[in-house]
């Protein structure tokens, strides 16, 4: 399937312009101190003293060669399947670069969505603290779509478009003219995700370069997510019961989109002729098995929508039914 080199999007973006400055800035907030009185600012300096630069800091590889696996495949849910089982070494590891090829365009997308989102709200946030902080997400975020878009270069093949959902909750956050509303998607639902996905790539990564870059990705994203808590807490706080309910349910619905949105497993599947009944059903049975690791990949997400309120009681009965919660 051909894919277009670019999307377009038109929005109305409803700002804001501070005139107070006011800021003690005599504080060492980089160390921690005053972190009660000024938590955004605190952020703020770790941001300006942490950065990177995803050219020179990560060790590029030169060796171009695939012979090994990109991630463990102790945990690749086609494991135990006959016609993935028999398959030779070499095919397997072939159709396991494809499968992480599309895991890691998934996440470029997913990057370069942040990033755009982090420079709406640079204007739309109601302080300068907050925008301040704002306008380091938007270098951090461009930092990880150099490092992805440059991995993916190196691995070779076509970098195809985001899934059908991502594009969906990438679309609908920038159209979106309430800015604590971009800020859910930005913060707690992206970040929170890509948090999970990052911790879990540094477990089963072998490829030097991303294991390297996966820890400074990380403590990137720990700021984005601890800013996004911070901020909203007060801000939810003050919302009716109807309000809240909703941004809950936007959540909640994009993940239900999110969860199986690339199919990779059903592409391999037909890549390959094998029976797709078969494969759902080794599937299904894979998840039931091994349901912690599901739940894993969304704890931080729980996390975060309750640290800020966002699971009120129906979402929770909603992700104990998408066996997100225990």
């Amino acid at each position: 399937m051909l894919i277009p080199n670019s999307s377009t999007f038109r929005t109305e973006i409803h700002g804001v312009i501070p005139w107070d400055y006011s800021q003690d800035y005599s504080q060492d907030y980089s160390q921690g101190h005053a972190h009660d009185r000024a938590p955004i600012h605190r952020l703020y300096e770790l941001a300006k003293a942490n950065q990177w630069n995803a050219n020179t800091d990560v060790h590029w590889q030169t060796d171009d060669s695939l012979d090994a696996f990109p991630c463990s495949e102790e945990a690749n849910p086609l494991r135990g399947f006959p016609d993935y089982d028999k398959l030779p070494e070499a095919e397997r590891r072939r159709l396991s670069w494809w499968q992480h090829r599309l895991e890691m365009t998934e996440i470029l997308h997913g990057e370069q969505a942040a990033m755009l989102i982090a420079s709406q709200l640079v204007s739309c946030l109601p302080t300068v603290e907050a925008k301040l902080f704002a306008s380091t997400q938007v270098v951090d975020e461009a930092r990880h779509v150099e490092f992805f878009s440059r991995y993916l270069t190196r691995l070779g093949g076509d970098i195809s478009g985001p899934s059908a959902a991502l594009l969906s909750l990438i679309q609908t956050s920038i159209a979106e003219r309430r800015w604590d509303m971009k800020f859910i998607a930005c913060q707690i639902l992206i970040e929170s995700l890509a948090m999970a996905r990052f911790q879990e790539l540094r477990q089963r990564a072998s490829v030097p370069e991303l294991r390297f870059a996966v820890d400074y990705i990380l403590r990137d994203e720990a700021r984005h997510v601890r800013f996004g808590v911070e901020f909203l807490r007060e801000h939810l706080a003050a919302l009716d019961a109807a309000a809240l309910e909703e941004r809950s349910s936007f959540v909640l619905d994009n993940v239900l989109k999110l969860a199986n949105s690339l199919h990779l497993y059903d592409r391999i599947g037909v890549a390959k002729g094998w029976d797709p009944a078969e494969l759902r059903r080794h599937l299904r049975r894979y998840r039931l098995q091994h349901p912690e690791q599901n739940r894993q990949r969304f704890r931080q997400l729980a996390l975060n929508m309750e640290a800020v309120g966002l699971l009120t009681a129906r979402g929770r009965e909603r992700m104990k039914k998408m066996n997100l919660l225990a």
